[in-house]
């Protein structure tokens, strides 16, 4: 998919609406940073340090909870993703708001996809980040690479999605994330 073809389809996106969480929710966003590779669109995902408290090793996208001196929940993701990654805010167009999903460990997560311009030069936060990937978009977009399963936890039913590629396992928010993204832009 070409980045063309990609802004029409978002462009296409009904609005984000809020989801109405409950109050204990934490509010925080994650940037879903796309960058123009050699074979085309690649989406930024990092592995969390595996000394962190939560979700430690897994495949994430950058970002986190709000501060309070935060302006806007675009504003975390970018601040999050510069902590992170090293990826300068100024780098960064907004391109959609995805609809916001309550984790399991009670955050209100609200995703932003994010056009990094140029190729910057990442810089991981070691106590954060452990590593860095840069995933064809088109890869992740197909919906044959998304296996989902049903499982019973807590008397409800709930649906996790796994992605599978080159020996990384995507999987809890991070998938469910992206197989939404690819649900709504797809053909």
């Amino acid at each position: 998919m070409t980045l063309d073809e990609l802004i029409t389809r978002i462009n296409l996106l009904p609005p984000a609406p809020d989801p109405g969480w409950p109050d204990h929710a934490r509010p925080a966003a994650v940037l879903m940073p796309l960058l123009e590779g050699e074979q085309g669109l690649e989406l930024v995902l990092t592995r969390r340090s595996r000394h962190l408290r939560q979700h430690p090793g897994q495949i994430s996208f950058p970002g986190g909870r709000v501060d309070e001196g935060d302006a806007s929940l675009w504003h975390t993701a970018l601040r999050e993703s510069e902590e992170e990654i090293g990826l300068p805010p100024e780098c960064c167009r907004l391109l959609a708001r995805l609809r916001a999903q309550y984790t399991i460990s009670g955050f209100a997560l609200t995703p932003f996809v994010g056009l990094v311009q140029g190729q910057p030069e990442f810089v991981l936060n070691p106590e954060e980040v452990d590593e860095l990937y840069r995933v064809p978009l088109d890869y992740l977009l197909d919906l044959r690479h998304h296996h989902v399963l049903s499982q019973h936890r807590r008397g409800k039913l709930h649906r996790v999605v796994f992605i599978h590629w080159r020996g990384l396992w995507v999987w809890g928010i991070t998938a469910a994330v992206i197989h939404q993204f690819a649900r709504q832009i797809a053909r």
